[in-house]
């Protein structure tokens, strides 16, 4: 087991935290919106034991102790610039990367522009609208998504930052009550990581990642949803799967929390794509 020192700082961008377990092929871990490195605790033990170098990084802004005098501007082009340089220069790479929603569209632009960095590429639900080809899921998109983020952007803009959290983790759940019926370590993570709510509803538009793009990957790449997500996540995630079928894999019974509700289905899914094979995931166990 190895636990690198966090903190390295890749020259010419912000320090990204991060934390390692294991040995072997390195997989590198990213978290969504509202979390860190820490989402993945339960996680990397399992990867670790399954011969990787198991590791997860924080992106810039993001944990506890967050980078707040930082000028760089919040968006996914530099969470996607940092990353690629964390894994250039630390990540002894080329790695296979997994990330899950926010960071899930990082993960696919760095398939496009950055191949030779990767391995291979699993992400669960994107949640980014570039790729978006019809009028009908632009417009299902947009729908959802201001039915998701009303609220949210509501309670941000009246200076109430727990609300805001309320709503956002039990609308991406599709479930009222799902944030106070979760472990009180997630709950601390999102709490902890609560001051980037205005910078999310703020940041820097996308890379303007095209569906053409994706078809255009060359990387082995997996596009992963849950069966139950709602329209917001579910039709980007299902844009993506069209322009990049080999892999795509629905998951029954789940929704957008699902890597979190059930690590250890969702380690089982990544190892099998790892391995080669073609994901198989059966029936939720837990959540």
């Amino acid at each position: 087991m190895t636990t690198p020192t966090p903190n390295d700082v890749a020259p010419g961008h912000p320090p990204l935290d991060w934390h390692a377990l294991g040995a072997g092929p390195p997989i590198v871990l990213v978290h969504g919106a509202l979390a860190d490195r820490r989402l993945w605790d339960r996680h990397l033990p399992r990867l670790a034991a399954a011969g990787l170098r198991a590791i997860a990084v924080t992106l810039p802004h993001h944990g506890p102790q967050p980078d707040a005098g930082d000028a760089r501007p919040f968006g996914l082009r530099a969470h996607t610039d940092a990353l690629a340089a964390f894994i250039d220069t630390r990540a002894a790479g080329p790695v296979h990367l997994v990330a899950w929603s926010y960071a899930a569209h990082a993960a696919l632009t760095l398939a496009f522009e950055r191949p030779a960095l990767l391995r291979s590429v699993f992400v669960y639900e994107p949640g980014m609208p570039t790729f978006l080809q019809t009028p009908q899921d632009q417009q299902a998109f947009a729908e959802d998504v201001q039915a998701l983020f009303g609220p949210v952007a509501a309670a941000v803009a009246g200076g109430d930052l727990e609300t805001a959290l309320v709503h956002l983790i039990d609308g991406s759940a599709s479930r009222p009550g799902h944030f106070a019926a979760q472990a009180a370590a997630t709950r601390q993570i999102e709490r902890d990581n609560v001051h980037t709510l205005p910078l999310l509803l703020q940041q820097t538009p996308p890379p303007p990642l095209t569906a053409a793009d994706l078809a255009a990957i060359t990387v082995r790449t997996c596009v992963a949803a849950g069966e139950r997500t709602r329209p917001a996540y579910g039709v980007v995630s299902r844009a993506a799967q069209a322009a990049l079928p080999a892999h795509a894999v629905t998951v029954p019974g789940a929704g957008h929390m699902w890597p979190d509700e059930d690590p250890d289905a969702f380690c089982d899914a990544v190892l099998a794509f790892v391995a080669g094979g073609r994901p198989h995931v059966g029936e939720r166990r837990s959540g």
